[in-house]
């Protein structure tokens, strides 16, 4: 796995110890007592969904960075600012030792983007300071509209694999193996399409992914172009079970990936290609 090499720009020790003070605050006091929801260990329900899935959206930000393989066990709290940001307390192991460590993440969420119909990003995921101050900052995003403006695009056509193409790689069986978070990508676009549904996410695992395609404009070769901070990919996958209610069905997806430098900042956007577009749209 490529780390992703961190901001070393210098800045203002003074503001940087405000400004930790007041965002490690935002993980453990909310504004409103509302805000706060604490999860009991045998706790299920569409919030445990959210919280998990956001959980590990954020680790997989942390472990990109860290090139570390930590694994989420649980999720103890999360505190939500506004409609869609999540500030989430949770326990991961790290499979190489069985030691179980406290993450913070912040994750954001949009569902009403034009063009990709369902947005979620990270703002930033690290272990959790001991003291106020003394562990990493998690930055905002800072939007370019240039860079965000482009609506997603229609699914590939198949010369483009025939041909030969420096942005497109079709992923192999053993790239699957070897990146589990191209599961979770997977599980996360599933989740966008049955989020409305309140059944238990885990009813309509496990997935089948039957073919990934990744593109990108970034000088990488073959399989590099997984780690490629800036790439689409498209999904082809399938639920090997349901609710009694829902179907096994094949599903395609179109996922973009975006970066902008910062550590931890990784946006998904993503794009139903499953016959029609069940994703809420926006107002054009």
């Amino acid at each position: 796995m490529r780390c992703i090499n961190e901001s070393s720009d210098d800045e203002d020790p003074i503001l940087n110890e405000e400004y930790a003070f007041r965002e490690f605050n935002e993980f453990d006091d909310p504004v409103h007592s509302t805000d706060l929801h604490k999860f009991e260990n045998s706790e299920t329900g569409y919030f445990r969904d959210l919280a998990n899935i956001y959980a590990r959206f954020g680790l997989h930000s942390y472990n990109s960075r860290k090139c570390t393989n930590f694994q989420l066990s649980r999720v103890d709290k999360y505190i939500n600012y506004g409609v869609f940001s999540y500030s989430l307390t949770f326990e991961a192991t790290n499979p190489a030792d069985g030691s179980c460590v406290t993450f913070q993440a912040r994750v954001l969420r949009d569902d009403n983007v034009k063009g990709s119909y369902y947005r979620i990003m990270t703002e930033g995921c690290r272990i959790k300071p001991e003291i106020p101050g003394t562990r990493e900052i998690i930055h905002r995003w800072e939007f370019d509209a240039e860079v965000y403006k482009d609506t997603l695009p229609e699914w590939y056509s198949d010369d483009v694999l025939l041909l030969s193409n420096d942005q497109f790689y079709q992923v192999q069986d053993s790239d699957v193996l070897e990146n589990d978070w191209l599961n979770l990508y997977a599980e996360v676009a599933m989740y966008t399409l049955k989020e409305n549904d309140m059944s238990f996410f885990e009813s309509w695992l496990p997935l089948e992914i039957k073919k990934v395609v990744v593109q990108t404009f970034e000088d990488a070769k073959s399989n590099e172009k997984l780690k490629a901070g800036n790439a689409i990919f498209y999904f082809s996958f399938k639920n090997l079970n349901a609710p009694p209610h829902g179907l096994c069905q094949d599903h395609r997806v179109i996922i973009r990936r975006n970066t902008d430098g910062l550590p931890g900042h990784v946006c998904l956007d993503f794009k139903s290609c499953t016959g029609h577009n069940i994703f809420k749209a926006s107002s054009v």
